[in-house]
């Protein structure tokens, strides 16, 4: 208990007269002492038991006790508008809230400390599968509710089910209500099987003390991650303003009948501008999604006091159980916040907005941006010839042979290739490695399947949309005008700054299918905001019906499993 201590002194003023004097009404002050003191906590039910000791809740009991080491009257003010002159009185508040308790003892001074009262919630929970993993048409649920209840009233459950959620049975169930009564005793809906794929959310609805107050409290839900009944791989994207989501990718021939293929919620923040998501499997076999988030400051600001950064990295593992931070550059540059990324090795290389990529351990987690350098943009070639002071960078992809294919749409629009042994310390001595591929083409989000030989680029402004290119050899190029494929579609820049706008910021390819997803946030009414892909098999661009979301950053994890 956080206590605020303040102790009071009687002040006396005499004041004298020609023919009499006059006492002064007690004036209390606060001072640090024990002269008046007290100490609150639960008090015992009927059993002699205490429920709910480190909570206060709205339906406890709450014993005062009188601790002061001199004697008076005693005068409480409980904070809620109830007074009390017992000695040790208990009191139960009937709302939740801050409440600065005060006690006064007469002709000796007062103390007051704060007590916080929550309100009571349920808490609904998994109580019990029938197998490790939960997944489709065949494994059950049990479900628990905990509701602090020390007087045992009465209590409704309204239970809601989303679409495809069955009884043991294989009867179809959308609603089901029940109660506790005086005794504790809950009515559940039974164990419960579901027909979709994703997070299956299940909400209750709570009225509390159905026989006297009524109340209804605040919603409880538990998402209920139903797997597939085969493996396959795991797409995980960034929507925008919210969570980290996750979806198996299943052909639409192996999906059993009657069956739908819905999101994940992860429960793991995006960040404010979460442009790329990185899969990494460590030396172990887990699997880790690295949040590159730019934060809310990512575009030009003149950042004099090097204090604006609002960047990080976060690591989560594949079921979204452990999140942790591996660099912040919060309270620092606010260009060096990270922006676009790759796995380099042991080693995540990503990029800041506009001077270079950086290098840090892919097993470091709480660090603070250090700047370590892996290259500028004046320790290539290029630098003063194709790209300029201040080269945004769009993306970073290392390939197959150790190539690094680096993305620019300002001071410079291309792609720009290099190894690491053409990494120079003197940018006018050295000249370009390899001729830019798609010189003053103004791109953002690319990727590389080179199983299938295809570049894929996100071109805005001019003619902007989805476009598809042979990959050109080392020797050579490709232009803009020698794409194999093009769907023009407008996306959204989210900012109006004209050379930083957000556009589609990722690409991520399905190794067995081919097919490259992303994420689309429309401004042209021709093309809906949400998860697509292009059909490699067939050569066009799909919606994702089930995912209507604002989507950033996207990867997939091509190892197959029926869950993560």
């Amino acid at each position: 208990m956080k206590k605020l201590l303040r102790n009071i002194s009687f002040v006396a003023v005499l004041l004298t007269g020609l023919s009499a004097c006059t006492e002064a009404d007690p004036e209390y002050t606060d001072f640090p002492s024990k002269d008046v003191d007290f100490i609150y906590s639960v008090a015992p039910n009927s059993d002699g038991e205490v429920e709910y000791a480190l909570d206060y809740y709205v339906v406890s009991t709450i014993q005062f006790t009188n601790t002061s080491a001199k004697d008076g009257s005693v005068t409480w003010d409980f904070g809620d508008g109830v007074t009390s002159n017992e000695e040790n009185p208990q009191h139960k508040y009937a709302k939740a809230g801050n409440y600065n308790v005060k006690l006064t003892v007469e002709g000796v001074g007062s103390r007051t400390y704060p007590l916080m009262i929550y309100d009571i919630a349920p808490v609904l929970s998994i109580k019990e599968q029938s197998s490790d993993i939960i997944t489709i048409n065949d494994v059950t649920v049990d479900f628990d509710i905990f509701l602090p209840n020390p007087e045992n009233k009465r209590v409704k459950y309204d239970w809601i089910f989303p679409e495809g959620t069955m009884t043991e049975d294989g009867q179809e169930i959308t609603t089901f209500s029940g109660y506790a009564d005086e005794n504790g005793n809950v009515e559940y809906p039974g164990k419960l099987k579901f027909r979709n794929i994703g997070s299956q959310r299940i909400t209750i609805q709570t009225t509390f003390d159905i026989d006297g107050e009524n109340r209804r409290l605040e919603d409880s839900y538990v998402n209920v991650q139903v797997g597939a009944d085969k493996e396959y791989p795991t797409l995980y994207y960034a929507v925008l303003d919210g969570n980290i989501n996750a979806m198996k990718i299943i052909p639409a021939d192996q999906l059993p009948e009657g069956t739908k293929n819905l999101p994940f919620d992860m429960g793991v923040s995006s960040g404010s501008m979460p442009f790329n998501l990185v899969y990494y499997d460590d030396v172990e076999g887990n699997g880790w999604i690295y949040i590159l988030d730019a934060g809310k400051q990512y575009t030009y600001i003149n950042d004099e006091a090097g204090t604006n950064g609002d960047g990080r990295i976060n690591v989560m593992s594949v079921d979204g159980s452990s999140v942790n931070v591996m660099v912040t550059n919060v309270g620092q540059t606010a260009f060096n916040d990270p922006f676009y990324g790759c796995i380099d090795g042991d080693n995540m290389l990503y990029s800041d907005r506009n001077t270079g990529l950086r290098t840090t351990s892919l097993s470091a987690r709480g660090e603070t941006e250090k700047s370590n350098y892996f290259v500028q943009n004046d320790q290539l070639g290029y630098y003063s010839r194709t790209i300029a002071y201040g080269s945004i960078t769009t993306g970073i992809y290392k390939d197959s042979k150790g190539m690094y294919w680096w993305g620019k749409c300002y001071a410079g629009q291309c792609i720009l290739r290099f190894k690491s042994t053409d990494i120079v310390t003197d940018y006018a001595s050295a000249s370009e490695p390899y001729e830019p591929v798609l010189a003053s083409t103004t791109l953002k989000a690319f990727t590389l399947d080179e199983d299938r030989n295809a570049l894929y680029v996100w071109r805005t402004k001019t003619n902007g949309g989805f476009y598809k290119y042979d990959i050109p050899a080392e020797s050579a190029t490709v232009t803009r005008d020698q794409f194999t494929f093009s769907e023009e579609m407008d996306a959204d820049p989210i900012n109006t700054t004209a050379d930083e706008g957000v556009y589609v910021t990722q690409f991520a390819v399905d190794k067995e299918s081919g097919n490259v997803y992303f994420g689309f946030n429309s401004v042209d009414k021709d093309y809906t905001t949400g998860l697509k892909y292009f059909d490699y098999a067939n050569n066009k661009i799909v919606d994702v019906p089930a995912v209507t979301d604002k989507i950033l950053g996207i990867v997939v994890n091509n190892n197959k499993s029926k869950l993560f």
